[in-house]
């Protein structure tokens, strides 16, 4: 996917700000040495931003930046051509590649194996020099990658749930953006069912700007917010009609016994993938749920929260 140098930069971007400081002096030390930027991991649940990092990364860098999923690729051979063809269209524009895989993990054993060499010699096979390149890879499962893979990716940043007052600075700026007025306290409840993760407050927000504009108003309320959790099947924190139904399938096993992903999947009538990648990680952050060897397992916590503990 050939995709233009992107027009918004680190400091366009909310949160994270620690992180932000250090890559900011790595950028700028990347730029003064004339040093290509190093390999980076960037790990944390969906909906954190880390896709969008990576384009501001690129902004400030001024590299050219192109992206791929990690289920795109399924052989060597094809692995090998996305970057020669990115590194080929960053050549043609007189810039530094950066070439961001998402859901890294999904890529195939054999595809992070033939990015050994050109991510660390600059060679394809170590023959052929390439164009310089970095490659900055999203993962929600950093667990799951190669060892030699891994350790190529010399910066690994993890991104954590945001603090609510940066989710509720996103919430209002996208309405504001969007023309609305609203109260305070419509804005709190939003954010505060957010979980943490600006996708979901973005998500949410627009929800509730639909139920406003559907009735032909321009002003947000707590009705209007509590109508769209209703509508939607968000719950006092922010958890959602899978979300509650995982802990329920979890609360009905057989005496607590813990329960396979492939069991939870084939309950909830969804993929497994589906269950692992958007439905559990809020849950194991939130401690409701523990991952263990025999399978997963309902805390404490989580069943005091849907009214059994």
């Amino acid at each position: 996917m050939r995709k233009q140098q992107p027009t918004r930069g680190l400091s366009d971007f909310l949160g994270c700000d620690w992180l932000k400081q250090v890559a900011h002096r790595d950028v700028v030390a990347s730029r003064r040495t004339g040093e290509c930027f190093p390999h980076t991991l960037l790990a944390g649940p969906g909906g954190l931003g880390k896709t969008t990092f990576a384009e501001c990364m690129a902004h400030d860098l001024l590299y050219w930046y192109e992206m791929i999923e990690g289920a795109m690729c399924k052989t060597r051979k094809h692995a090998q051509e996305r970057l020669l063809i990115a590194c080929d269209n960053a050549s043609a524009v007189g810039h530094k590649l950066l070439f961001f895989i998402d859901e890294v993990h999904r890529l195939p054993h054999e595809c992070q194996e033939s990015l050994y060499y050109p991510m660390l010699t600059g060679t394809m096979d170590g023959l052929v020099k390439i164009h310089p390149f970095c490659v900055f890879a999203a993962t929600t499962h950093p667990h799951m990658l190669l060892g030699p893979f891994k350790s190529r990716l010399v910066n690994k940043w993890y991104f954590d749930r945001y603090e609510q007052h940066i989710i509720l600075h996103m919430v209002v700026k996208f309405w504001r953006d969007k023309g609305l007025e609203y109260s305070i306290e419509a804005a709190n409840m939003v954010s505060a069912r957010a979980l943490g993760i600006p996708r979901n407050a973005y998500n949410l927000a627009r929800k509730v700007r639909n139920e406003v504009i559907s009735k032909g108003r321009r002003v947000i309320g707590v009705d209007d917010c509590l109508t769209t959790f209703e509508l939607e099947g968000i719950d006092t924190i922010g958890l959602n009609r899978d979300q509650r139904r995982y802990l329920e399938v979890l609360l009905g096993s057989l005496d607590g016994a813990p329960m396979g992903l492939g069991g939870i999947a084939g309950r909830l009538d969804r993929e497994s993938t589906v269950v692992e990648d958007d439905i559990e990680p809020v849950l194991l952050s939130l401690g409701f749920v523990d991952r263990t060897a025999k399978g997963r397992m309902l805390t404490s916590h989580g069943r005091k929260h849907i009214g059994a503990g």
